[in-house]
């Protein structure tokens, strides 16, 4: 004759743990080492170690170089070489995001006519750019994302 099934249940009553080790192991997730990926550096390393390590290679962009006049014009040479300046007819005409120069200072004298777009410059060296003939172009962004040439 067969009897009647005892539940777990019941099995583990008076036992203080109900097969569950220690008291302090049913409190949060404290037994499993902590909850989720938590731990995956210290103890849970075995099962996570093939997630970590991989490094992203940052390209790094070049900064916006501030020149005075006399620096532009000795390094004139190197600027049409590298094809980061234009020389037609007797202007020179130079793209500061190409040339990788965001500002113009005023040290030295401007020999030549040099045409400069995306560059800022100081209010003397603009005075002197402009006295020997050349110009300076900056564009604008408008609210719309336009561009405006001034």
């Amino acid at each position: 004759m067969t009897g009647r099934k005892t539940r777990k249940k019941d099995k583990l009553r008076g036992q203080r743990t109900h097969g569950k080790g220690d008291t302090k192991n049913r409190r949060g997730s404290g037994s499993k080492g902590g909850k989720g990926r938590g731990g995956s550096h210290k103890n849970k390393w075995s099962k996570y170690y093939l997630d970590f390590g991989g490094t992203k290679k940052m390209v790094p962009q070049k900064k916006l170089v501030a020149l005075n006049l006399d620096e532009l014009e000795t390094a004139l040479d190197k600027l049409v070489a590298g094809k980061k300046a234009e020389i037609k007819g007797n202007e020179i005409f130079i793209d500061g995001k190409i040339a990788h120069i965001g500002k113009i200072l005023s040290r030295g004298k401007v020999s030549k006519k040099f045409v400069l777009k995306n560059v800022k410059a100081s209010e003397k060296a603009r005075e002197k750019i402009l006295a020997a003939g050349g110009r300076i172009e900056i564009a604008e962004k408008k609210g719309n994302g336009a561009e405006e040439k001034k």
